[in-house]
């Protein structure tokens, strides 16, 4: 978190002395109670232990139809067990109880004194475990690498709790583990980007230190250098799983799998190995500073019995179906078939859902025949996952203005959904319109490609969008947490421009309504990051502004329950421009549309169950 200057203090000591005496909402998790607490949840583990120590697994409290598995292999309840284990020497464990998540490493001692290594991961609901995903390693046959002996006690990289106002997000960690495996995937290669690695992270891989020390024949080298020098070029590292994200320890789990890209000779023989990986990361400030690892031989040929997040496949990315060029085409075809008013033409798939401002529409009762003309557009797109979004200014016959942000999704070539967020001059108030403010054309931030090496990545894009709202959430609560903003950063609703510019005599930031805790009381919910371009650096978020419950503004015109689709443009962390598009609908009209993505829910995030 950038130190504050001078004006920044007073700006601060103002919003203090604004919230003397104030109630603190649930802006954040502080005081935020689950179903199943870190706990109730540190309880479940402990009972998972119990029965392990025991050889029991009628006393597993698990769900019916509990998913298990070994070693990524679906297994019956018995595998999980085995009949030497009489102790816990040490133990580590993270939790998420807002999604009911824990992960746990241990080092279990055997009755012939012998200790293995022992991960899993807990998925528990309504007091019972429905998920089980263990990890056993016995000897370094199974593990390639094997030391217990740096073990017996936990590391308190991993068991420190970090202060609420200095907590990294829930995506601020995703993205710094992705950065890892990114900078894995990548090095020796021009399109390398460095891990956010703190100087000297400290690796231990099945117990044995793998930085800073010789190993294998090459000199010790630190994390960072290994990959700075191309020491695992050619490795990939694919099925990427983010299980288990501990804000308040500041530690994920990462699942992984290991290989050989295709084609790829290793430079030695351990690079060869086909594994299946569970790392911790510490994270702090967005720098990962300690992993901890446990690690099992596994034929890349077995498939996983957990499905992958966002990443590569087996043998490196999966080849793209439908390129930029194919997926703005869709967009295209759907401009086209609006201001000809004719449904018919455009390639959509037999059961596609539409929805204009979070209803259920038809296509034809989407359309109107006065729209004339597109005078502004711009597109953003994962051509990964056939995501397209685009934001339009559309010119009507009587000269009046429409505008709207429209995400597709493509599959198959046909267009599977359509989420259309549209207003009008009035449909969001007098103050929230002005597409003449707009650039005459939509400016570089929008249109241009970055180099790939200086891309930022995928959950990365995520984490800056997300630390907006988390800004919009704390700003004046002590656990304000500033935006990744650049000093310039314009903002428009509606076309309105309301940052970077000068309004009343005052040039205007986006950071300095946050600083000055002017939207204390805001939700912001139903967070949705639909679509994710890497080669621009454009988050499309769709989502719902909303009231704290029991909160009292700081600015009236901030109590407005709205749904909203917001672009975010992002540069080497930092948002340079937002685009959004907005229109008033109550807060108890659902929109139907996934809300998976981890965030508050109606009213903020107190009252959310545990599980999503």
């Amino acid at each position: 978190m950038p130190r504050f200057g001078a004006a920044q203090v007073t700006t601060v000591a103002a919003v203090l002395t604004f919230l003397n005496g104030a109630p603190v909402w649930a802006q954040n998790h502080r005081e935020v109670t689950h179903p199943c607490d870190r706990a109730c949840l540190t309880r479940t583990v402990d009972a998972y232990v119990a029965a392990l120590i025991a050889n029991d697994a009628s006393r597993l409290p698990l769900a019916p139809g509990a998913k298990l598995t070994l070693n990524d292999d679906m297994v019956a309840a018995e595998r999980l067990l085995w009949d030497q284990a009489t102790s816990v020497q040490s133990r580590v464990d993270i939790a998420n109880p807002r999604l009911g998540d824990t992960g746990t490493q241990a080092v279990i001692t055997n009755a012939d004194g012998s200790q293995f290594l022992y991960a899993f991961r807990l998925k528990v609901a309504n007091g019972r475990i429905t998920e089980v995903e263990a990890m056993l390693i016995r000897n370094v046959q199974e593990g390639g690498l094997f030391d217990v002996k740096t073990l017996q006690r936990p590391n308190s990289s991993f068991t420190t709790p970090v202060r609420p106002a200095e907590q990294d997000s829930y995506y601020d960690l995703v993205a710094a583990a992705e950065g890892y495996w990114r900078a894995f995937n990548t090095n020796g290669t021009p399109e390398y980007r460095q891990a956010p690695f703190w100087p000297h992270v400290p690796r231990v891989e099945n117990g044995v230190k793998t930085t800073d020390v010789a190993l294998q024949g090459t000199p010790a080298m630190s994390a960072a250098e290994q990959f700075d020098l191309g020491d695992h070029a050619g490795r990939n590292i694919w099925d990427l799983r983010y299980p288990v994200v501990d804000e308040e320890f500041g530690v994920v789990m990462s699942v992984a799998r290991f290989g050989l890209k295709a084609g790829v000779t290793p430079k030695r023989p351990a690079q060869a190995a086909q594994r299946l990986v569970a790392e911790f990361f510490a994270v702090r400030r967005g720098q990962i500073v300690d992993i901890q690892a446990v690690m099992v031989n596994r034929d890349e040929k077995l498939h996983s019995a957990w499905a992958p997040d966002y990443g590569p496949t087996r043998g490196g990315w999966a080849p793209i179906a439908c390129n930029r060029a194919c997926l703005t085409g869709f967009v295209d075809a759907y401009y086209t078939a609006l201001i000809n008013n004719d449904p018919r033409a455009l390639p959509q798939a037999a059961k596609a859902r539409i929805t204009v401002n979070g209803t259920e529409s038809a296509l034809a009762s989407a359309f109107w025949p006065a729209a004339k003309a597109v005078r502004w557009r711009f597109d953003a797109v994962n051509e990964r996952l056939g995501d397209t979004g685009t934001e339009v200014v559309i010119t009507n016959e009587d000269g009046s203005e429409t505008m709207e942000i429209v995400r597709l999704k493509v599959a198959g070539g046909a267009i599977t959904e359509m989420e259309i967020v549209r207003c009008n001059k009035g449909d969001a108030g007098e103050q929230w319109w002005g597409p003449e403010q707009l650039d005459a054309k939509p400016s570089a931030f929008l249109t241009l490609a970055i180099p790939p090496a200086e891309r930022d990545s995928y959950y990365g894009l995520v984490a800056v969008a997300d630390g907006y709202f988390r800004a919009f959430q704390t700003n004046g609560t002590p656990d304000y947490h500033r935006a990744d903003l650049m000093p310039d950063t314009r903002r428009f609703e509606n076309g309105a421009q309301f940052t970077g510019n000068i309004r009343n005599g005052v040039y205007t930031t986006a950071q300095d309504g946050f600083d000055r805790g002017r939207f204390v009381g805001r939700n912001l919910w139903d967070r949705r990051y639909a679509v994710v371009d890497e080669e621009r650096g454009i988050v499309l978020v769709i989502l719902r502004f909303g009231r704290i419950d029991d909160a009292k503004n700081a600015a009236s015109v901030t109590s407005i329950d709205r749904l909203v689709a917001e672009f975010f443009t992002v540069k080497a962390g930092k948002i340079q421009e937002v685009q959004a598009v907005m229109m008033n609908r109550p807060d108890a009209a659902p929109t139907g549309w996934d809300t998976h993505w981890y965030g508050p829910g109606r009213g903020g995030w107190r009252r959310m169950p545990t599980g999503q």
